[in-house]
């Protein structure tokens, strides 16, 4: 089950909202109308209509850790200005959308009883984004976002510097995963995709978390009209691209995050779902990102083609986006992440006939426009960004030696 709780100004519900801020969020919020939420797969009742073609997930179907589903909150702010911002439920994440400086934004947070912590600097992360073609709203450059850990906060407060406008807030509940914050279908990674032993791995890796093992609540993909907010479009894989998500490296509960993302990008960012193609953690667990359908193959059709996803603005279409969960600015991914990462991009590389220690020529589908880059990069090889971290990146020469000798 997921509730929308909107947590404005002055505290009014919805409804009284003006019409035309009513009419934004509406659509915005996918399904999560004021009138109710949905089971998992089922259809909301009244406005909303019936869910389309292409259910999801089965009502029945097991969450993370072979339980429920977990419970997700989210309450939104649209320029959330500087006054402290209360929830009624524990925070996982806070979810910020600005212009201006990449480094302009602070943030503290509010415990229960309304005494504030101290102030952060919230620093952008990877800078995802619809390529311009497919965007709602056309922009040469997207904004700057960020995603900051709230460990059971019930509020929060931004400050900014001169020339910073916040534009979007979202405070997240994503729920608890278990005991160890990972799906119970998840396997341990094997260290043989590494060691280049044990010829080209298949496609897809076993052990792999579909969007029902970790959580996806499917009816964020869907407008209030009943029609997907991001349309699945497919086409030749020509590249796989790495990034990171700038999160905290010791995440104890890593299907939460990838939880709190999906709420981040689907709603707050108005895309209709998660930008990634994949995820992994640092135990190795690799998560399915992107909808590609219902037929158990992430991020692909029966074709073999892969699926648009939202992670390297300009660049998405053909681009498979596998981004690492945590920070690696200074430190390299665990051995476990750097194996499944071998794994998951030789797989791949496999599929779709991709030597991972060549250059190629990508050629945007949409736009037309070609320009060169790596077959197996990160995604400051495509834009001017520090993602995926300069330890990651600079590890991205032993990962593509690792992963071509998986393929030949």
């Amino acid at each position: 089950m997921t509730e929308l709780m909107v947590n404005n100004a002055n505290n009014a519900h919805p409804l009284h909202q003006p019409p035309a801020e009513r009419g934004r969020r509406a659509s915005r919020r996918r399904f999560l109308t004021v009138f109710g939420t949905a089971a998992v797969g089922m259809p909301l009742l009244g406005a909303c209509g019936a869910v389309p073609d292409r259910p999801a997930v089965a009502a029945d179907r097991k969450g993370p850790m072979g339980g429920a589903q977990p419970r997700v909150q989210a309450s939104q702010a649209a320029s959330p200005g500087r006054e402290v911002k209360r929830t009624s439920f524990p925070i996982t994440a806070v979810g910020l959308t600005w212009t201006g400086s990449p480094r302009g934004v602070r943030l503290r947070l509010i415990d229960r009883n309304g005494k504030p912590g101290a102030w952060q600097k919230v620093t952008a992360g990877c800078p995802c984004a619809k390529d311009p073609e497919t965007a709602r709203t056309k922009s040469t450059t997207p904004p700057n976002r960020a995603l900051v850990p709230a460990h059971g906060s019930y509020g929060y407060q931004v400050d900014v510097d001169s020339g910073v406008k916040v534009i979007d807030a979202i405070a997240i509940d994503a729920g608890t995963s278990g005991t160890k914050g990972r799906p119970a279908t998840a396997a341990t990674p094997s260290n043989s995709a590494a060691s280049g032993t044990g010829g080209a791995p298949a496609f897809p890796p076993a052990g792999v978390a579909l969007r029902a093992d970790w959580g996806a609540d499917e009816t964020k993909r869907f407008t209030a009209d009943s029609s997907e907010s991001s349309p699945t479009r497919f086409t030749r894989a020509q590249a796989i691209t790495v990034h990171h998500t700038a999160t905290p490296l010791d995440d104890p509960d890593p299907a939460a995050t990838v939880r709190a993302i999906y709420e981040q990008h689907a709603v707050s960012n108005d895309w209709g779902d998660i930008g990634y193609n994949f995820l992994i953690d640092r135990q190795g667990v690799v998560y399915e990102g992107r909808f590609s359908g219902t037929d158990g193959i992430p991020a692909h059709n029966a074709r073999d083609e892969v699926v648009t996803g939202f992670h390297t603005f300009a660049f998405n279409p053909g681009n498979i986006g596998i981004a690492l969960l945590g920070d690696f600015s200074k430190e390299k991914p665990s051995t476990p992440m750097r194996a499944s990462l071998v794994g998951l991009t030789a797989s791949l590389a496999a599929l779709h006939k991709l030597d991972p220690l060549t250059g190629i020529t990508y050629t945007s589908p949409t736009s037309g426009k070609s320009t060169p880059g790596p077959a197996l990069g990160g995604h400051r090889d495509w834009t001017s960004t520090e993602c995926p971290g300069s330890a990651a990146y600079l590890d991205l020469s032993a990962v593509r030696e690792s992963a071509a000798k998986l393929v030949r």
